[in-house]
């Protein structure tokens, strides 16, 4: 799907990631996870072709300039955290957005959109504008164009991605499961996600890979019950940490202790 090979990107001379590698396969959902400043909003940039990079990156075998932005468009969406809209658009419209690869009939994208909105629990805002919205509401229209653009859920054949930067960061629980439940069955389908995210729990409990970025490099990867380990997470955040087995689920829960402020 898509192969990071000696990834290094830097600003002036600060360097954030320094000859990393890693490979996202179909039915993935990978999270990245890592302290402030590790680099994880940094790399999706990079695989998104936002940010200028030293090595490769390949996105279904083929190197990532090669790409028209018209191809991908239809095949990779992006979710970043700043998500600033120039303009008081409706919620409507600006789900619509993620329609413009597509030559469609008002009515399908009408359809289109009001099918997105559904699954993120949007329809009753559909005419509102965004700017009424809370921050978790416009986190999950953003969302919701970010589904439309790949038309998840409907029947196709190869393969898509999408690139989320903590999508759930502005939302209360039961819309962070809502919304990562559904990245796992659009994964499920054959297509894969690589989320970057600060809670450990919620990317146990959803996640099928982890990749651990610390100190610029990839401190270590694979699956989420090998890599969410105490002595891995101890070493990336410098504090204390206990891992658990969730009750139900087969996940490692990851505990810590109250800290004393000094």
């Amino acid at each position: 799907m898509i192969t990071f090979n000696n990834l290094s990107v830097g600003f002036g001379n600060h360097s954030v990631l320094t000859n990393i590698s890693g490979h996202i396969a179909k039915a993935q959902l990978v999270a990245l996870i890592g302290e402030n400043g590790a680099g994880k909003s940094t790399l999706l940039h990079a695989l998104a072709g936002h940010y200028d990079f030293k090595g490769e990156v390949r996105f279904n075998n083929y190197p990532l300039s090669t790409l028209s932005q018209a191809h991908l468009a239809t095949q990779r969406a992006v979710m970043m955290q700043s998500n600033l809209v120039g303009f008081d658009f409706s919620v409507f419209e600006l789900i619509a957005m993620g329609r413009y690869p597509y030559a469609e009939s008002l009515k399908m994208q009408a359809e289109k959109v009001h099918k997105y909105a559904a699954l993120m629990d949007l329809t009753q805002y559909l005419s509102r504008r965004v700017s009424k919205l809370s921050g978790g509401e416009q986190q999950r229209v953003h969302m919701a164009r970010t589904l439309a653009q790949l038309d998840a859920f409907s029947a196709h054949t190869k393969p898509k991605l999408l690139l989320l930067d903590e999508p759930t960061s502005a939302l209360d629980m039961r819309h962070q499961h809502a919304l990562l439940s559904c990245v796992k069955a659009f994964v499920e389908q054959g297509n894969s996600a690589i989320i970057a995210i600060h809670d450990l729990n919620l990317a146990s409990l959803y996640a099928t890979d982890a990749i651990l970025l610390h100190a610029q490099k990839v401190l270590d990867s694979g699956s989420i019950n090998t890599v969410l380990t105490e002595s891995n997470l101890q070493q990336m955040y410098a504090m204390k940490l206990h891992v658990n087995s969730h009750p139900y689920n087969n996940a490692p829960m990851v505990f810590s202790q109250r800290q004393e402020f000094s």
